[in-house]
């Protein structure tokens, strides 16, 4: 195990995080997703492959209500550290996607494995479940976006990572298909890769008079 102090989220306040080899640790993706989140206070929010609970810790710390889960045991109580070491609330549960998880969420985020992944590739270790895609880097983030209609609210948003190595026509399919809106609101680049926050977001209902109801502003 390390520390990694002050991970530079929810700035000027930073956040203490314990690490772990067998658990994904905070990297560059991670600070773009952090830094690609529109919040609200009170906002019931949902992570999906908390890992070492980083970006749980920092929507908890902006006020939010948060649910975590992550299929790995090791990376819940990871998690339950951290939060205690940062003196924030979590919910925290163990299972697969949305398998331990019931009601629905304002925000719901995930930064899935997006490597294309051939068997050959495979550790065999803990770090699959962080790093494997599936052949084409897709598989993990069409699980997730199936799950959305049974647990994003209306006029919700979902936040997903996503990697100029998957075939993102095929996660935008699956997207509009669902009857969500996607866009990239959060993108850095690198010498082999671009990396990218897709924003997935479901309608709103509409009242009696076909308004969409007003919104807080987001923090």
């Amino acid at each position: 195990m390390g520390v990694a102090n002050g991970f530079a989220v929810g700035e000027p306040k930073r956040i203490t995080i314990r690490t772990d080899r067998d658990v994904y640790e905070p990297a560059e993706d991670t600070e773009l997703l952090v830094r690609s989140l529109r919040l609200h206070e009170g906002d019931r929010v949902l992570e999906i492959g908390t890992g070492t609970g980083v970006v749980a810790i920092h929507c908890a710390r902006l006020g939010c209500r948060v649910t975590a889960t992550d299929i790995q045991a090791s990376a819940v109580d990871l998690a339950r550290e951290n939060a205690a070491t940062n003196a924030v609330e979590l919910e925290l549960l163990h299972g697969d996607m949305f398998a331990p998880v019931k009601g629905v969420y304002d925000v719901v985020i995930l930064n899935p494995p997006y490597l294309p992944t051939a068997p050959e590739d495979l550790t065999h270790s803990p770090l699959d479940g962080a790093l494997d895609g599936g052949l084409d880097g897709t598989a993990v983030a069409l699980r997730f976006v199936d799950g959305l209609p049974r647990h994003l609210a209306r006029g919700g948003h979902a936040y997903m990572v996503v990697s100029s190595l998957q075939d993102l026509g095929r996660i935008r399919h699956a997207v509009h298909d669902r009857g969500f809106a996607a866009r990239v609101v959060g993108t850095e680049r690198f010498d082999l890769e671009a990396i990218s926050v897709l924003e997935i977001r479901r309608p709103p209902k509409r009242t009696a008079s076909g308004r969409v109801p007003h919104h807080r502003k987001a923090r």
